[in-house]
């Protein structure tokens, strides 16, 4: 239960991102050289930067709630490599989001303990289907 209630919030989050998205394209700066000077161009890379760093927000909050729920350990928040740090200007707490090399990681991480809590179960499965099937077998011998 806990799995759909961590997804179902990742995407509607992801959801507003995009919807953000999509809103500031619309606004681009159509004449490069005028915006420039007059520093819209420089709110628009401004925002731009925003919205990424808030996707990178979601992605982080995500994995970070679906580590905990398989007991994966997180990168290291000192690690330069793993973080990023949003700047203080925008957010006052300079929450820290995975970089593109920590998501890899901790995916990486999640994905073998999924892998390695399904293995028993398929190792038992195999197994009781194997004897279900030799018990099939062995009925419609006798018939």
């Amino acid at each position: 239960m806990r799995f759909w209630q961590n997804y179902l919030k990742y995407r509607r989050a992801l959801r507003a991102q995009a919807k953000a998205e999509r809103e500031l394209e619309k606004i681009y700066p159509p004449n490069l050289s005028s915006d420039f000077d007059s520093g819209e161009f420089a709110d628009y890379i401004r925002r731009e930067d925003q919205l990424y760093e808030w996707k990178k927000l979601i992605q982080t909050d995500y994995f970070r709630n679906k580590a905990i729920n398989l007991n994966v350990p997180m990168p290291d928040q000192e690690d330069k490599e793993m973080y990023g740090t949003v700047d203080w200007d925008d957010d006052p707490k300079q929450p820290k989001y995975l970089t593109d090399k920590g998501l890899r990681v901790i995916r990486d991480a999640i994905r073998a303990e999924q892998r390695q809590r399904r293995e028993p179960v398929n190792y038992w499965f195999a197994i009781v289907v194997g004897v279900i099937g030799s018990i099939a077998g062995l009925i419609s011998a006798f018939k």
